[in-house]
């Protein structure tokens, strides 16, 4: 005998599922040589970006090889920008010389900042479906 549905069973039948949101795979190339770690932030705004505070991800991964590639999951839409150093001698920090130019190879999304750090803008991602996106080392 079939029963007639509750309002409780209705209901939840016309609720669209929640929203996961979306994977951003990041491929990172031309790691100088294997050795140290890789370290990347991802931030959602200018303001957390310029001050290297509050980003949305974070990660330290060892460096094993030329190439390192790593998914994030569940990001909401919106506009992502990472930024990236290969810590080569593992001491936490981009190393430079006395110009405060980097020593260690470092890498912004968009493949951005030829000249220098790049900004915000020039690194933001919009991101609204899954993607990848590959970042070059320096």
């Amino acid at each position: 005998m079939l029963r007639p549905l509750s309002i409780f069973t209705l209901l939840c039948l016309s609720i669209p599922p929640l929203a996961h949101g979306h994977d951003l795979k990041l491929v990172v190339r031309n790691l100088s040589e294997p050795g140290g770690t890789l370290n990347w932030m991802m931030f959602d705004s200018a303001q957390s970006y310029d001050a290297g505070d509050n980003s949305v991800a974070s990660g330290r991964h060892r460096v094993t090889g030329d190439t390192i590639e790593l998914t994030l999951h569940g990001l909401p839409d919106g506009t992502y920008a990472v930024r990236l150093f290969h810590d080569e001698n593992n001491n936490g920090e981009l190393d430079t010389n006395l110009l405060g130019i980097p020593r260690e190879g470092y890498g912004f999304s968009n493949n951005s900042g030829e000249r220098g750090p790049a900004s915000f803008d020039d690194a933001a991602v919009a991101v609204h479906g899954d993607q990848t996106i590959e970042i070059r080392v320096r």
